[in-house]
């Protein structure tokens, strides 16, 4: 449950528990092991929904169930209840469809909810056991560039704004244990040829890699971690909030007229979608490594030297996975006393 239905006062950054949402007939979200099985809790498997031949359908491993066969669907999105039971959000013809489990009739309905939203999204906010008297399915979209939701508990009667925005992208719980709504915003620039410039570089990878390798010996790194310091001084003045903490990159690429345009139409694309990306950077170990990164804002410059422009930028970058069996053989191997 988002207490007292309404964002924080200040937005913060972290990955999703799921894979970041790339296609609008495609989402993801943890669950049980199988439909309608809570038995061994909400994270036993990572879901797919999908739209093939008509049919919405929800997959995990090697299971696929078909769920509604629904003509001309555009996009969706899906969720899990507390007792796996399946909610899905699909548009049609620009009309918004939210297929739940009515406990008034003890059955699956749809209901619509016109053609004035847009980027409808679900997901279960907490699935955590121990907080599951909290939890609720957020049903998420955009209404007359309002951010609103609607909730499980409210059999989603009742609709809550929560603020501005234009388009929403995805929803979910965040590896800092928040609830957290990606959006993007509109702005001025021709997005169909900016997209169209990265797309022809990234091919496959379309918007999510950032091709482009800044100099080495010309970016710097402010290490976050999750570690912070209570007030006063006591033996437990040091704790941990949270892992994953994004790190602050300054880089710098020298780029010929050809990278860029490509840069800068990245960057417009990136302030559209303001969704995060891929880029290749040597931080916490020796190998170039693929990081998940955010451009801060405001932060992009340029000079421009002859053929050369200079593009200097700071990015926040998540901290990968990393193998902490082999930190801690590297770390002891070398503190070992004689």
């Amino acid at each position: 449950m988002i207490p007292n239905n309404a964002l924080s006062t200040s937005s913060v950054y972290a990955a999703f528990f799921v894979p970041n949402r790339i296609d609008d007939l495609i989402d993801y979200e943890w669950g049980g092991i199988d439909l309608y099985d809570s038995s061994q809790g909400l994270q036993a498997k990572l879901w797919t929904c999908f739209y093939e031949s008509g049919v919405i359908k929800a997959k995990a491993d090697q299971v696929i169930h078909d769920l509604i066969t629904v003509a001309d669907v555009t996009a969706l999105s899906f969720a899990f209840d507390l007792n796996m039971r399946p909610v899905v959000t699909y548009v049609v013809n620009d009309e918004v469809f939210l297929w739940w489990y009515d406990t008034s009739i003890g059955q699956q309905v749809a209901t619509s909810f016109g053609n004035n939203l847009i980027t409808p999204q679900l997901s279960l906010d907490e699935r955590r056991s121990e907080f599951s008297a909290n939890a609720d399915v957020i049903f998420a979209y955009i209404k007359a560039e309002q951010l609103c939701i609607r909730l499980q508990r409210d059999r989603y009667q009742i609709e809550y704004e929560l603020g501005s925005g234009q388009v929403l992208i995805q929803i979910g719980m965040m590896k800092n244990n928040r609830f957290g709504f990606a959006t993007k915003i509109i702005n001025g620039f021709d997005l169909f040829l900016d997209q169209m410039y990265v797309d022809a570089r990234n091919k496959v990878l379309r918007f999510d890699y950032l091709d482009l390798c800044p100099l080495q010996s010309s970016y710097s790194v402010q290490f976050g971690n999750s570690v912070i310091k209570a007030e006063g001084l006591n033996e437990y003045a040091l704790r941990t909030q949270f892992e994953n903490i994004e790190n602050v990159v300054s880089i710098a690429f020298n780029l010929k007229e050809k990278d860029f345009d490509y840069f800068m139409s990245f960057f417009r694309v990136w302030q559209h979608k303001r969704k995060p990306f891929y880029i290749d950077l040597v931080l916490d170990q020796r190998p170039r490594t693929q990081y998940l990164a955010h451009f801060v804002h405001d932060s992009v410059s340029m000079t421009k030297s002859g053929a050369v422009f200079k593009v200097s930028a700071q990015l926040f970058i998540l901290n990968n996975d990393l193998d902490k069996s082999a930190i801690k053989t590297i770390a002891e191997s070398r503190n070992v006393r004689a």
